[in-house]
Parts: structure tokens; C-alpha cells; sequence
């Protein structure tokens, strides 16, 4: 057999041959991982939106600029209903003092008028923004909800603001009125009374707010049978476990000792409930 000289020139040319023909296949594995990691980022972002029913999946980034801009627009909203308040304020005030007669208010310091004055009006502003901030904050959390759970959000926003001026309403009209008599008649031949305004206001915002809340009941129940976590059946067998914790609310809302007010809140509490109650049956039907 002939022997077969190899020079150097075809060495050097035989192993740029060899590291090219390895470059090229660690170039093709990584390109077939990268194809792969591709296909499954895209399988999760489709099974993603088939879930929720959204176009295209968020990143953090985009989370963190729309919650920026929904802030500043709930700021927005706030602000506008304050300097819209201001023009009114005083005639809620008035509004606010009707039910205590013919006390005398006072204040103890040169301050405190200008404080009740933009607390009642930041009150008002807030009351005022509440569908918009709800607004807000449903379109915020939607994208990750189900779509049976963004059906709840309708009631919640339009509902809630709606149920909170009605237990306010009720407070006012049904409940300030025997309570305030209950403490002046103590003081009637005896002294004069004197009520400090900043007191007196925040009381009656403090049961202004409690009624409201307690009368997002119906709201609140009907987001949980929405959610399947109770049903009207559930309500019907707990109606005992309802009574003690209605009388237990009334109790710690009412600031008088009179059994009046409490059976009061107790009966607008029962009734809420069952008109829940109702409402579920018929959302079956």
C-alpha cells in the first residue's frame, strides 16, 4: 500500500471541516430547544387566554403601568367630587345636624369648623367616587378572573353604592332621631346641652357608615352564590345562626341602651336577609 502524505495545510483544512460541522450541530440543538421553549411559552399563553378570555397575556410590566394609571385616575376622580363638594358642603351639614333639635352646637377650638367643614366634604367626595373607584378596581383585577367570576363585578359595582346611600338613608331618617332624643331627654330641665360639633359629626358619620355597610348584605351574598360557596337552601337552614348575628350587629352598632334601636337595625338586617333569599331563588329560576 502507497503511504499517504498529509501536509499541513490539509490538516489545518480537515479540522476547520470538523469544528464547523460541530458548530453547526450545537447551533441546530440550540435552535430546536429554543423553537421548543417557544412552543410551550405559546401552549400556556393560549391555554391562558382561553381561561380567562382575554386577547393576550400581561406581563408584570403592564400590570404595574395600569394599576399607575387607574391610581391616578381614582385620584383624579376623588379630587374633582372634593372640590365639587365644597360648594354643598355646608348644606349637608345643616342636613347632618337636623336630627338633634334643639341642640346647641359648639366648637372648643378656632380650627375645628374648617376641619368638620373638609372632613364632611372629603366624606361626601368619597361616597361621590365610589362607582368610579369601583369601576376602577373591577377593570384592574377582571383580566385575572373567570368568567363566571367577572360576572359578579356587575352587582358589586352598580349594586353596592346603590345598597350603601339606602342603609345611609335609613340611619338618618329611622334611627339618628329616637337615639339623639334617647340622649338629650336626660339632660331637658337639668342643664342645657352644649354639643361639641366635631363629636356630634363624627357619630353620625360613624352610624351613617355602619348601616351602610350592613347593608351591602345582599351584595355580599349573592357574590357568594355566585361563587357556589352558598346556596339559598344554605340560608333557609342557618336562619337561627342569621338572627343571633344580626342581634349581635345591632347590639355593637347602636351606641343607646334602648331596646328600640337595636330591635330597629335587627328587623332591617332580617329583612335584607331575607330578601337575599329571595333574590337567589328567582336568579334559578
Amino acid at each position: 500500500m502507497d503511504n499517504v502524505h498529509i501536509t499541513d495545510e490539509q490538516s489545518l483544512e480537515v479540522s476547520r471541516l470538523t469544528d464547523g460541522d460541530k458548530n453547526e450541530r450545537d447551533f441546530q440543538a440550540i435552535t430546536t430547544v429554543d423553537d421548543s421553549a417557544d412552543g410551550i411559552a405559546g401552549a400556556q399563553s393560549v391555554s391562558l387566554d382561553e381561561g380567562d378570555g382575554h386577547g393576550h397575556t400581561m406581563t408584570v410590566v403592564e400590570h404595574l403601568d395600569e394599576l399607575r394609571t387607574r391610581l391616578l385616575r381614582s385620584i383624579a376622580y376623588v379630587f374633582v367630587a372634593f372640590v365639587t363638594a365644597l360648594f354643598f358642603t355646608k348644606d349637608v351639614l345643616r342636613f347632618l345636624e337636623a336630627p338633634a333639635g334643639g341642640i346647641t352646637f359648639q366648637a372648643l377650638s378656632l380650627e375645628e369648623p374648617l376641619i368638620v367643614f373638609f372632613k364632611v366634604a372629603f366624606y361626601l367626595s368619597l361616597i361621590a367616587a365610589s362607582p368610579l373607584l369601583l369601576f376602577e378596581i373591577s377593570r384592574f383585577v377582571s383580566p385575572g378572573l373567570t368568567r363566571k367570576e367577572r360576572k359578579v363585578l356587575a352587582p358589586l359595582v352598580v349594586g353596592g353604592p346603590i345598597l350603601f346611600v339606602c342603609g345611609a338613608l335609613f340611619a338618618y331618617y329611622f334611627l339618628l332621631p329616637p337615639m339623639l332624643h334617647f340622649f338629650s331627654s336626660f339632660g331637658q330641665g337639668v342643664t342645657p346641652i352644649n354639643q361639641r360639633l366635631d363629636f356630634y359629626i363624627s357619630l353620625v358619620s360613624s352610624i351613617l357608615l355602619y348601616m351602610g355597610l350592613c347593608f351591602q348584605m345582599p351584595i355580599i351574598i349573592f357574590a357568594l352564590a355566585m361563587a357556589g360557596v352558598v346556596t339559598s337552601g344554605m340560608l333557609i337552614k342557618v336562619w337561627r345562626f342569621a338572627i343571633f348575628g344580626t342581634a349581635l350587629v345591632a347590639c355593637v352598632i347602636t351606641p343607646d341602651p334602648t331596646a328600640f334601636s337595636m330591635l330597629l337595625v335587627m328587623a332591617a338586617l332580617n329583612g335584607l336577609y331575607i330578601l337575599s333569599i329571595i333574590m337567589l331563588k328567582l336568579a334559578r329560576k
